[in-house]
């Protein structure tokens, strides 16, 4: 079965709330049998896995590695807003890892949106033994991104190329409304959802 999962790190500008948009914007326009959890060091409005290490932020996000596939995560400033029968059949049988092609710098690749069908656990075991330089070295440059991007480059696939339009960047595409193909739009950054006006189809999809 598929596990759709997210993050949530106490301490930070998300709360229990956002988990529970998210999981409504799953539960909305996923027709497949799934499972959503969150990994998380305080009570959600899900299945939760709890947090065994204190890494902060977006390292806390090295954690989902544990977790067996086929796995689809979300960043928690993400709104679902389309059928998602594609993305998740593509997470269910893709080889390898799927993740973002960064949406301002289209040669990395970014994990607000990631899958995998099999198993990742080796990079958990990589980033937990090593964990404390790990996050100094990679900070400079794209954090969780590059330790990811790094460690997976041979087997690593884009959303972008397999499912064109799908997947979408709120600044970069949504200027003027919610594009045709859109199934998922991410905010990376501000603004977040309660920053945009009231009647912004994007908040308004993730506020439903």
């Amino acid at each position: 079965m598929l596990t759709v999962a997210c993050v949530l790190r106490s301490g930070g500008i998300y709360t229990p709330e956002w988990v529970a948009r998210l999981k409504a914007g799953v539960s909305r326009h996923l027709p497949v049998k799934h499972r959503f959890v969150c990994l998380s060091d305080v009570e959600v409005p899900a299945k939760r896995i709890p947090l065994e290490h204190g890494w902060p932020g977006w390292w806390a996000k090295m954690e989902l590695f544990r977790i067996p596939g086929p796995v689809l995560y979300f960043d928690l400033d993400t709104a679902i807003v389309g059928d998602l029968s594609d993305i998740a059949e593509h997470a269910t049988y893709a080889a390898g890892m799927t993740m973002l092609r960064d949406f301002y710098a289209p040669d990395h690749c970014g994990s607000g949106v990631m899958a995998w069908s099999g198993s990742m656990r080796a990079l958990y075991d990589v980033f937990a033994k090593d964990a404390d330089r790990l996050m100094t070295v990679q900070r400079a440059r794209m954090g969780d991104q590059a330790f990811i991007e790094e460690e997976t480059t041979a087997k690593l696939g884009r959303w972008q190329d397999h499912l064109p339009g799908q997947i979408v960047s709120y600044k970069v595409h949504c200027g003027r409304g919610i594009t045709a193909d859109a199934r998922v739009v991410c905010l990376h950054g501000r603004p977040k959802f309660d920053d945009m006006p009231a009647n912004d189809p994007v908040r308004l999809a993730w506020e439903q």
